[in-house]
């Protein structure tokens, strides 16, 4: 094994169809490789990942076998093909992968059909591609899962328990939270694919979609690019494909170029003075060809001048033609050709080339330098890799791009003419502009376009999704455990820094020293805690603080007479250990959003029985410990989403606590507050702890570097070092520390 690879573990590819063209001659079955978008990303990786690319061959037996002579033909190209019956493929790719998930995703509910047995059949493929996988992996190495029909894939990898790098990319749009919940298998499809350390999308938009429905749906904790779940932190990522903008750009004087150049120049001569306006699409209901066309016709019929000025070619690459959506779509673009070509056609004349064929690259690259005008204009689209190489094939800045606003690469491609491709009026009226354009504006659109494309290869995007992969593995895992010998290690800074520099602790009170209740008003200290903390502010050398986001009036009123430092609300005020008075941090007057979040959380109050709202000097505060628990997350994750985009301009921070969700200004925090305790002392103390339960009192260990003993209370992904089981375990280490500073008492 190459030693990088057994440095950082290998990559195992997994997708539904493996790169590959099988053929069988006489000499038996030989494998050549695919090549372009996709396949073209990932190749690089392949070739040196000391994995494998595992996947589908294209062929299926009545046992789903694959003969010896077909594993030797892609074990020559380090691919392992997994074998899928007849009946297999048909209820996993074509019934729920092609005729269910791929309609709704693309927000065409009404031609959605899912039976049960068919996603039975997609359980048990994800089943047999993940257990090919386990059969190939060891501990450390990389697995990215490609696209929707392996959904499942990543959680049935995580389940294994290997210790594995799980990478999972959706290559198609994933849609709002509305549209998604009409999915039967909702809660079994989000599961399997936040199995993995990264899930990454072409878009921000698809990342907001995706976190909307993990906290609609399953309720779970969200933050604006990561989702928590099982005690990990799954991250989310948009990063649109790229192209080799160098295979689409006018090259050197080879027999290729050429022979494009002649292609050109047969096409510019059949248009003559008209210009060409171009698309090209594979025949699919969600590229929009129909709609298209028929605004063709529009442009024609507004003007009888235009038949002279403009033609049309279309390419339709002919697309799962078995299906009988897929055929009537082609029956439909037959007659509307025919009908326009008919109606506003003449001797000499044909407005419009409609080909239905699959066309090489050197003649596709023909086409982009001949048209003026690229027409890509899908209903739906997670990215269109079309609308990347038109723009890359105009090495002379100059032509227009009218890019549908529902492709994904109008994320990237601002500078098109951008368009509604449900509204006709709007795409004749973007037709008409970019054939009027000046050459001027041409290059001012094009020229920014062409130079970002060409700044990222298609392989640069499969190392920047590789690496994401591996530092998400990194950082999803919750911290170790305090162990014993952790414990000993603490103890003995404890003492050595007793009567030397001294010591500071800062302790969360909710969920670290005190249990949760069910009402956070009946979470007062018992008896053991009060003697707990007031023993810890006797010991000499040491300042203990209890950093809290409950108001200043609750703590003193519960811990005021410990004897301990006070911080409320986050960070908002403190009150020195000793002292009767809080002192504010930050000016409470001027918070001109809170009366628009007040409405807002007034709303939702009124939605969920048993929430209730609390006031806070910097800020308000959504409780609903009470509430029902299914409805309450449900209502948290929605109100989250809502307040995140209200108030995003705004610094303000929105925190999900254990059911409980604070609008603050986003420069209150508790590493703030910390910090300023921290910078009156003379002289730093040389012990410090924290400990915390809830995301609040992340920005509190932030604070703390090492050696600092960071403790999270609980299981999930944190910035701590360490993790203690309960409060109960919390209160026995400050139990141990007060031991070992050599006061013998013991508060059970």
């Amino acid at each position: 094994m190459n030693p990088s690879h057994a440095a950082q573990g290998r990559l195992f590819l997994v997708s539904n169809r493996l790169p590959v063209t099988l053929k069988e001659g006489p000499g038996g079955f030989s494998a050549s490789l695919s090549a372009g978008g996709l396949a073209t990303g990932l190749a690089g990786l392949h070739r040196e990942s000391g994995g494998a690319w595992i996947g589908w061959p294209g062929i299926s037996n009545p046992d789903a076998s694959l003969s010896e002579e077909i594993h030797r033909a892609l074990g020559a190209e380090n691919l392992v093909g997994v074998g899928l019956t007849p009946d297999e493929h048909r209820g996993y790719y074509q019934n729920i992968s092609n005729q269910c998930i791929w309609p709704l995703f693309h927000y065409f509910k009404e031609r959605m059909r899912f039976k049960d047995a068919d996603w039975d059949e997609y359980v048990a493929v994800n089943r047999r591609f993940a257990d090919v996988v386990l059969e190939q992996v060891e501990p450390g190495d990389t697995v990215f899962v490609q696209d929707f029909h392996l959904a499942l894939v990543p959680r049935m990898l995580r389940e294994a328990g290997r210790d594995l790098c799980i990478g999972y990319f959706l290559h198609i749009p994933f849609p709002s939270s509305e549209i998604f919940r009409i999915f039967p298998k909702r809660e079994e499809l989000l599961n399997g694919i936040l199995g993995a350390d990264l899930v990454a999308f072409h878009t921000m938009g698809y990342v907001r979609h995706f976190r909307s429905s993990v906290a609609h749906i399953l309720g779970l904790e969200t933050r604006s690019t990561s989702v928590l779940t099982d005690g990990r932190e799954v991250r989310l990522m948009a990063r649109p494909l790229a192209i080799d903008s160098h295979l689409w750009e006018k090259s050197a004087d080879t027999e290729e170029e050429r022979a494009i150049a002649d292609y050109s120049a047969y096409l510019k001569e059949m248009a003559g003075k008209r210009s060409i306006i171009l698309g090209v699409e594979r025949l699919d209901y969600t590229k929009g060809i129909p709609e298209r066309l028929l605004a063709f016709r529009d442009l024609l019929a507004s003007d009888p001048t235009w038949v002279e000025r403009v033609m049309m070619i279309q390419v339709a690459v002919p697309s799962r033609a078995e299906v009988s959506d897929y055929k009537e779509l082609k029956d439909e673009i037959d007659r509307l050709a025919g009908a326009i070509n008919s109606e506003f056609g003449r001797p000499g004349v044909q407005p419009l080339h409609y080909m239905y064929q699959s066309v090489p690259r050197a003649e596709l690259r023909a086409f982009y330098r001949s048209a003026q005008v690229a027409l890509v204009t899908p209903l739906r689209d997670g990215l269109n890799l079309v609308a990347k190489e038109f723009v890359a094939s105009r090495h002379a800045d100059d032509g227009v791009l009218v890019l549908g606003e529902s492709a994904g690469a109008a994320w990237e491609l601002g500078e098109s003419l951008r368009v509604n491709p449900f509204d006709p009026s709007d795409m004749v009226r973007g037709i008409k502009k970019a054939l009027t354009m000046t050459r001027e504006e041409q290059q001012r659109r094009m020229r920014p376009m062409r130079e970002r494309l060409a700044q990222v290869t298609v392989e640069d995007w499969a190392r920047d999704c590789l690496a994401a992969i591996r530092s998400s593995h990194r950082t999803s895992v919750g911290p170790a455990p305090l162990d014993e010998a952790r414990q000993a290690e603490c103890l003995a800074s404890w003492r050595a820094c007793l009567e030397s520099k001294g010591a500071a602790l800062f302790l969360d009170y909710d969920g670290t020293l005190r249990e949760f209740t069910d009402s956070p008003d009946e979470a007062q200290p018992s008896t053991a805690i009060l003697a707990l903390l007031g023993r810890l502010a006797t010991l000499n050398h040491v300042q203990t603080w209890i950093v809290s986001g409950r108001s200043a009036a609750q703590l003193d009123d519960w811990l005021g007479k410990t004897g301990v430092g006070l911080v409320a609300e986050h960070g908002a005020s403190l009150r020195p250990p000793g002292a009767t008075a809080f002192e504010p941090l930050f000016e409470t007057g001027n918070l001109p959003w809170k009366p628009e979040a007040r409405a807002i959380l007034e709303e939702f109050t009124a939605r969920v029985p048993g929430s209730r709202i609390e006031e806070k000097a910097l800020g308000i505060a959504w409780h609903y410990r009470k509430a029902d628990p299914v409805l309450g997350a449900w209502q948290a994750g929605e109100l989250f989403e809502h307040l995140a985009e209200i108030f995003m301009d705004q610094g303000v921070q929105i925190m999900r606590g254990s059911r409980v969700l604070e609008v603050r200004p986003a420069h209150v925090n508790k590493g703030h507050a910390v910090g300023t305790i921290l910078a009156k002392n003379s002289v730093m103390p040389g012990f410090l702890l924290a400990a915390g339960d809830d995301q609040t009192d992340e920005s509190l260990f932030r604070a703390l570097a090492a050696p600092a003993w960071t403790l999270l209370v609980g299981d999930r992904p944190s910035a701590a070092r360490w993790r203690l089981e309960s409060p109960a375990a919390c209160r026995d280490l400050l139990n141990a520390l007060v031991v070992s500073s050599a006061r013998p008492a013991r508060v059970e």
